[in-house]
């Protein structure tokens, strides 16, 4: 498993709205499907996958929908020792309003969150523990995703926020849940940065897992009265988590290489365009057009329309067939002509594995002939 290094933060925060988020995007995607799957083609646009790593924008006159609740549900708050922290924005991709609380006493952390798309008004109360678990109380409603294995989750959906006593239920419920444990006190820490660091290590799960899974997609359909999902439209709401994540690692490798070569800037501007990065969460998809692109472009005496068509499928039989992504890749790379290899330049192992090429270089000259 990838090791993935945390700064020494409470990581336990976000964690629902996250969950949430995700919920919301799926069943964003599947309203999107038609019965004609050209017509939902086109209209996959509008909502992102959530971010892999969170901004906070400060905030301190956000407009709630439900302004009587968040008021009610704040002074709830603070008649138990808990103090407003921190107002925000975010855009994940969509808005969510959030306010952010700390009880030195628990010690935790409280936010009230709502998200107009989603019609979404909830409270979450969060600690973590000395082994590194975390335990949350939830008024969210459950939703049908996974949950990471160092998440505990109580959900008490019933509860009436505009109800002081409601709110008192949830600490107490809190309370008896951490009876006996050691609690980490990271109140010391501001609540964007602990929001940030909870939000990345959720996101690494989910990144490990490869994004979202076949049976969460089934699961929030059968939610929205859809049980008939072809294998089609399951990986059309799968296959932008996977283009997202190995966007990401693209960028961190890349970063990282950048740094331990010490290469200066100009050198590197100048082999930037022919950077080919691998690893074990690259899109599969964007590595076989890649390389499909650069062998019928070699290929300058065949005259097959159909010579990319052909490649493409060669191709896919031969990842579908590896014991890995690199080791499709690496078995790929023989296909290639021998005026057009792909040359390894580097790897790196933290914070993730992957392999550097440096792509064909691009004749110009020959390009003007045509």
């Amino acid at each position: 498993m990838i090791m993935i290094l945390y700064v020494a933060l409470g990581v336990i925060l976000g964690f629902v709205i996250l969950i949430l988020l995700i919920w919301f995007w799926i069943k964003f995607k599947l309203r999107k499907f038609s019965s004609h799957l050209a017509e939902a083609l086109s209209n996959m646009g509008g909502v992102g996958v959530p971010p892999l790593r969170i901004e906070l924008e400060k905030n301190d006159q956000l407009e709630w929908t439900d302004s009587a609740k968040k008021k009610s549900t704040t002074e709830a708050l603070e008649s138990l020792g808990y103090w407003v922290a921190g107002s925000f924005d975010s855009y994940a991709p969509v808005h969510v309003k959030m306010l952010g609380f700390k009880n030195p006493d628990l010690p935790g952390f409280a936010l009230i969150y709502e998200v107009d798309q989603a019609n979404a008004f909830y409270l979450d109360l969060v600690c973590e523990m000395s082994d590194g678990t975390q335990i949350t109380v939830s008024t969210a409603p459950d939703d049908g995703m996974d949950h990471p294995e160092f998440s505990k989750m109580i959900r008490m959906d019933h509860l009436n926020l505009s109800d002081e006593s409601h709110v008192n239920q949830l600490h107490n419920r809190m309370l008896e849940e951490i009876a006996g444990k050691t609690v980490v006190d990271h109140t010391d820490k501001s609540f964007e940065e602990v929001f940030k660091k909870s939000w990345a290590r959720t996101m690494d799960w989910r990144i490990e897992r490869g994004g979202i899974t076949t049976e969460e997609v089934m699961r929030v359909s059968a939610k929205e009265g859809r049980t008939d999902l072809s294998d089609e439209e399951i990986e059309m709401v799968k296959q932008p988590w996977k283009q997202e994540i190995s966007y990401f690692i693209d960028e961190q490798i890349r970063k990282t290489y950048l740094k331990e070569t010490n290469m200066s800037g100009d050198e590197w501007e100048e082999m930037v365009d022919r950077i080919f990065i691998v690893h074990e969460r690259s899109d599969v998809e964007s590595i076989i057009s890649e390389l499909a692109d650069t062998i019928s472009y070699s290929d300058d005496f065949d005259e097959d329309d159909d010579l990319y068509e052909r490649t493409e499928t060669q191709l896919k039989s031969l990842f579908n067939s590896a014991d890995s992504i690199m080791d499709g890749f690496h078995r790929a790379l023989d296909l290639l002509p021998a005026d057009k290899k792909y040359s390894l330049h580097g790897s790196t192992n933290h914070p993730w594995k992957g392999e550097i090429y440096l792509s064909p270089p691009y004749d110009e000259d020959e390009d003007e002939d045509y």
